[in-house]
């Protein structure tokens, strides 16, 4: 421990089973690490890609601060109370247009504010004002991963009324409106995606959030593959969004560590009905130890991308087992 420590002062990366005692000791005053602890107990079906980081403070004043990476869902962190973090980073279109069908975790956010219509008619007036503001880029109102906008539930700062959606928001374009950009890798590039990150790691940490949660970006994985028999390609497509995204959001958070002064607690999710899907196969037949082998690899693949750009280092193709090229490639 001494020798990691002086090795790398300022980050101490630890496996799954030490995370779930970190985790289990601040449980009791953290949202964030209250929902992890949670999602451990789900057996090793999800758990093995999980990972805590913990960064020192380094300005004068500022607390450390908590990563974690889980498998869970953004509707848990919003609908439990216990869960329920200070903010959140939500993915959006690049027009900022809250009642378009792309991307589709947009909907766990803008479905539970339409329950508030005052605070879902202050959004769309934050949005409003936003876009007189704001300069078009070629992709509309955001640049896909680059730009991002946040805005205060409510705007004001008052007391908001009882709904399960956090404080405050900032969303990172991820899609059109209409959809199409999952085939349109190049928007997706790590060095993108950590510029909207740190954006919005810098803008909700200076609102006073101390608890943040976001679900991976641009990971979807279009149907392109679903005609290979064994839906193999598909797997591997989706192994490589997933291990791109969780680079490019660890990248960003550690662009924006030199701004970091309020924010304790940060948890990437992982979707795990998508982890499910992509690896547990009914014990006792045929492939399932196979599936849990291959589970295995994307475990240890998904914390090493993790821990690389927690330190500012880009993962590439090289650095994970399958054909990632076409992912990994901008």
């Amino acid at each position: 421990m001494r020798t990691t420590r002086q090795i790398l002062p300022h980050l101490l990366l630890t496996g799954a089973l030490t995370s779930i005692a970190v985790a289990t000791a601040v449980a009791q005053f953290q949202p964030v690490a209250t929902m992890f602890s949670d999602d451990q107990k789900r057996g090793d079906t999800i758990s093995l890609s999980f990972a805590t980081a913990e960064i020192p403070a380094k300005a004068p004043g500022a607390t450390p601060l908590q990563v974690y990476l889980s498998a869970g869902d953004l509707v848990r962190a919003f609908d439990t109370p216990a869960f329920r973090p200070d903010a959140a980073i939500v993915p959006t279109n690049t027009d900022l247009a809250l009642m378009a069908a792309s991307p589709g975790t947009q909907r766990v956010l803008v479905d539970r504010l339409r329950k508030q219509p005052a605070v879902m008619r202050d959004l769309q007036d934050q949005i409003a004002e936003h876009k007189k503001q704001s300069h078009s880029t070629p992709d509309g109102v955001l640049a896909i991963g680059a730009d991002s906008f946040m805005a205060r539930l409510p705007a004001k700062g008052e007391k908001p009324p009882a709904g399960a959606f956090p404080k405050a928001v900032c969303f990172v374009a991820t899609d059109f409106a209409k959809g199409g950009a999952i085939d349109r890798r190049e928007l997706f590039a790590q060095d993108r995606v950590r510029k909207g990150i740190a954006g919005c790691l810098t803008a909700l940490d200076a609102s006073g959030a101390h608890s943040l949660v976001l679900p991976l970006m641009g990971a979807a994985s279009a149907g392109t593959q679903s005609n290979d028999p064994a839906f193999e390609g598909q797997r591997i497509l989706k192994e490589c969004r997933l291990l791109n995204s969780v680079a490019g959001i660890a990248l960003g958070i550690h662009d924006y560590l030199p701004m970091h002064r309020n924010l304790k607690e940060i948890g990437v999710i992982q979707y795990d009905q998508e982890i499910i899907e992509m690896f547990s196969l009914p014990k006792g037949s045929r492939i399932a130890q196979t599936a849990q082998n291959i589970y295995r690899t994307y475990a240890d693949q998904v914390k090493m991308a993790f821990r690389k750009g927690l330190d500012g280092v880009k993962t590439t193709a090289a650095d994970v087992d399958g054909n990632c090229n076409a992912i990994f490639s901008h």
